[in-house]
């Protein structure tokens, strides 16, 4: 399998990434009511454990929803996004020691280990718009950190929002591909009959 087989696999079998992207904005807005609500504390566990969530619902909305396939067995890159993720998990446990120290700085850092963890998925799904992802998420938490910029409704809600935003691209993006590919291989069964 080339690298090109590859990424077009796990386009077609994770809707371009689109559902992942769609829960970890979900999970984001979720734990900024918590913050609001409960605080800081509580709004980071609902950020790690519904973290925790992304993949087995993303697989379940692309399988149910979307009616795809699962991605081959031999796909190499699969494992490029677990080692990713392994990475954002160490980053997410910085954020977490930041808790009891300095809380402003817990969803700024959980934004650069998530937002540096999407640039691997450039290669992944070799989509570029997960260049653009990363960046963004990234420069949120760097930003906020830094006391650059003062998002309205501070990182975490600006994390959610913009991975929302990127989610509904990717997938439409994906589908339309997908209509694409469907159209060329029907053609190419006409005209052999």
């Amino acid at each position: 399998m080339t690298i090109t087989e590859a990424q077009y696999d796990l386009r077609r079998a994770f809707v371009g990434g689109g559902p992942g992207a769609f829960i970890s904005g979900a999970v984001w807005l979720t734990a900024a009511l918590t913050m609001k609500q409960r605080g800081v504390g509580t709004a980071f566990a609902v950020l790690f454990f519904g973290g925790m969530l992304i993949y087995p619902l993303a697989q379940l909305i692309s399988r149910v929803l979307f009616k795809c396939s699962p991605p081959a067995q031999a796909n190499p890159l699969g494992r490029v996004a677990l080692e990713s993720t392994v990475a954002m998990i160490g980053g997410l446990f910085a954020a977490w020691l930041f808790l009891f120290i300095r809380p402003s700085y817990v969803f700024p850092i959980a934004a650069i280990a998530v937002g540096t963890h999407y640039a691997a998925f450039r290669t992944v799904y070799g989509d570029i718009l997960f260049w653009a992802l990363a960046g963004l998420i990234t420069a949120v938490g760097v930003l906020d950190i830094l006391n650059y910029v003062r998002i309205p409704g501070g990182p975490i809600l600006a994390v959610g929002l913009i991975e929302i935003v990127f989610a509904i691209v990717i997938t439409a993006r994906a589908n339309q591909s997908a209509d694409t590919n469907l159209n060329i291989i029907a053609t190419q069964r006409f005209q052999k009959l």
